[in-house]
């Protein structure tokens, strides 16, 4: 009967390197914290770029574009940051992964009214960013999220 643990040597290897969801969880969650990070400096410097009707003003359904702007900036660079913890393998990483791509998910339904394709395309990516930090592969034991 085959012991439920990891070996030594599957040890010493990066989750990222054992897990192919993992490494795309970590590249997408680098490029998602990139788009927020763009979307969050557009949204500072260019209030116009987002407001896309007469009566849409500076206002999304809360707050304004400033303080929108503040807040991808602050996630997009956990994000990148966190992307990094993902690709050396600390839980704590994955963890707090999926709690951003939770929060970038929420965020981008906040601003479906101002740009819908491109909130709909950043969604799809967190979903699949969390899919793939909390999916772990049947060929690798005892490893969890």
């Amino acid at each position: 009967m085959e012991s439920s643990q990891p070996t030594p040597e599957s040890r010493s290897v990066p989750p990222a390197e054992r897990s192919h969801w993992v490494a795309f969880a970590g590249i997408l969650l680098m490029l998602s914290g990139l788009f927020d990070l763009i979307n969050g400096f557009v949204a500072l410097l260019d209030h116009g770029y987002y407001a896309t009707t007469a009566n849409h003003g500076n206002r999304l359904l809360i707050f304004n574009f400033a303080f929108w702007g503040w807040v991808w900036i602050i996630i997009g660079a956990a994000q990148i940051l966190t992307s990094l913890g993902v690709f050396l393998g600390a839980r704590a990483a994955r963890i707090t992964g999926i709690v951003l791509a939770s929060a970038c998910l929420v965020g981008q339904l906040i601003f479906l009214s101002a740009f819908p394709y491109w909130s709909i395309f950043v969604m799809v990516m967190s979903l699949l960013v969390i899919y793939g930090l909390v999916s772990v592969p049947r060929h690798v034991p005892g490893e969890r999220v």
